[in-house]
């Protein structure tokens, strides 16, 4: 495969937001009290987790044993400890919860919406600055690479190895993929489909077939979640 310039080593060092969420008010004395999970980062008062639910990255921090605060995109849930068999399950009275199974695995239930499995994201090696994208594909002939930022809105391609880059600032996420307008006009789009996909190079297996438009320009390949 190719290797495409630029991006793919920025691609390692996407910002990772130190957004601290504010402390919740702790639960009341009969809930049980669950482990607290392993945190990848601890930030301030609390320890703080990044996780890939599906399509939504969250940052959840775990203030003591009996509260969490829950942070998607712009959505910030305020939760309290609730009893549960095994893990710690945390809920508030809007009907969201999530729950923690083991230190890297959860559940994310959001009112209205399907559950969604979670999977803890560890930060990338490096100086410690470098964050984890949300989504990253790539492909080949020509080669492109597309990476959404895991923290804060934001895509970044480049495409025919590198020739043509393209950042769209806030793109708009949808069920199956990000689009937006670059600064200069040109329309991009960042659709995947959750089914097994091989790198028709190296065969490297992915967890999705990816296609990315840019313009009136269609290029395919694959991609993963969570990806360093």
């Amino acid at each position: 495969m190719r290797v495409v310039p630029g991006l793919l080593a920025a691609s390692l060092g996407l910002a990772l937001a130190a957004c601290q969420p504010p402390s919740s008010p702790a639960a009341g004395g009969d809930a049980a009290a669950p482990a607290t999970p392993q945190p990848s980062a601890a930030s301030g008062g609390g320890s703080q987790t990044t996780y890939q639910c599906g399509d939504l990255s969250v940052r959840a921090t775990f203030n003591g044993e009996d509260a969490a605060t829950v942070v998607i995109g712009d959505r910030t849930l305020a939760m309290t400890s609730e009893r549960a068999a095994s893990g710690a399950k945390y809920a508030d009275r809007q009907g969201n919860g999530f729950w923690t199974q083991g230190s890297d695995d959860g559940l994310l239930s959001l009112k209205g919406e399907p559950d969604r499995e979670c999977h803890a994201v560890q930060a990338t090696e490096g100086d410690g600055s470098a964050g984890v994208a949300a989504f990253r594909a790539t492909g080949n002939e020509p080669g492109w690479l597309a990476v959404v930022d895991g923290d804060t809105p934001g895509l970044q391609v480049e495409v025919d190895y590198g020739e043509r880059r393209f950042d769209v600032a806030a793109p708009t996420a949808g069920a199956d993929g990000w689009s937006g307008k670059a600064a200069d006009g040109t329309d991009v789009k960042l659709s995947f489909q959750r089914t097994t996909c091989q790198d028709d190079m190296s065969g490297e297996a992915f967890e999705a077939k990816a296609m990315l438009t840019v313009g009136t320009r269609q290029y395919h390949g694959c991609g993963n979640f969570g990806a360093k």
